[in-house]
Order: structure tokens, then C-alpha cells, then sequence
């Protein structure tokens, strides 16, 4: 079983759309969209989100194995912070793969990308019960930076930041 780790390609809609469906369903409080919502989604706004993802702005990273997505990690810029941020997001590998070192694999690949930015940190937020997710961010050493928000599916719970220092990082 090979895995490949690669940039994402404008025609895998459809890719992009199952691992999000199946990210969804088996992480419904990991990410800000709901399984419900999307499943009504047509093609053309899996295409947009798609095209969004890999705007010059942004990028997405997929882990694959015989051409099957089995995880993913975007990055974002975000301008409209001073100085501006690069945010790693959606963050996911099927279960089948997890402890394989794919997730660190992945978000390597976006630190790579935002030091190429031109930024010296990676930020991302993670809900405050995931545990594992947040034992995987110590562990590539993302801290604390004592922010909370709201979760906005459920605002009695928070989302944590972190950030990353990519200090050492090539460009």
C-alpha cells in the first residue's frame, strides 16, 4: 500500500466531496459545516469549494492510496490579520489510516506551504473535546495560545487556538 501525499487537482470533485462527507460524518464537531447541509450540496458549489481551496491563497493537501482520497489538510491565508496568518484547517484521515503518520504528513506539507508565504507561524483553532486531534497538534508542537472561541454549533463549548512556530522551516 503506497500513500501518496500531493496537492489537489481543480477535477477531483468528486474526490473532494466524498472525504468531506465521510470527514463529516465521523467527526461532526471537528469542523464548522454540518453532514445534513452538505449532502444537499450540487456539483457546481463542490466545484466552488473546490476552486476556493486552491485559490493563490490557499492550498489543499490530500493523502491517497490507488487514487482514493483517505485524508486531507487545507491552508489558508488570512489578510485581515496584522501581521497576516496562515491557518491550517480541515485537518482529516479515515480511521483505517490513523497513527500512520499521515496527519503529520499533511500538516508538515501546509507548514512547508505557509513558510513559503512568507509567515513564521502556523495557527489553527480544534474543539476542546478532541482529544486526540489536540495530543497530535502537541506532538508536532502546537501550543496553547490561551484564545478560546465559541463553538458555533453548540456556543457552551470552545474552540482552541494554537500556532506553530515555523522558526527553521525551509522557504
Amino acid at each position: 500500500m503506497s500513500i501518496v501525499v500531493r496537492s489537489a487537482r481543480p477535477d477531483e470533485v468528486e474526490q473532494s466531496r466524498r472525504l468531506r462527507l465521510e470527514m463529516l460524518a465521523d467527526s461532526p464537531d471537528s469542523f464548522n459545516e454540518r453532514l445534513d447541509d452538505l449532502e444537499r450540496w450540487p456539483t457546481s458549489r463542490w466545484a466552488s469549494r473546490l476552486t476556493s481551496s486552491l485559490a493563490p491563497d490557499s492550498t489543499l493537501l490530500v493523502a491517497e492510496v490507488g487514487g482514493v482520497w483517505i485524508g486531507q489538510a487545507a491552508g489558508r491565508l488570512y489578510a485581515h490579520y496584522d501581521p497576516f496568518r496562515a491557518y491550517v484547517l480541515a485537518v482529516y484521515v479515515a480511521p483505517a489510516h490513523r497513527g500512520t503518520g499521515i496527519a503529520a504528513a499533511l500538516v508538515s506539507g501546509i507548514a512547508d506551504w505557509a513558510t513559503r508565504q512568507g509567515t513564521d507561524r502556523l495557527w489553527l483553532d480544534v474543539h476542546e473535546d478532541a482529544g486526540p486531534a489536540r495530543a497530535l497538534y502537541r506532538r508536532l508542537g502546537f501550543i496553547a495560545t490561551g484564545v478560546t472561541v465559541p463553538y458555533m454549533h453548540d456556543r457552551s463549548r470552545s474552540q482552541v487556538e494554537l500556532a506553530l512556530s515555523l522558526a527553521g522551516h525551509d522557504r
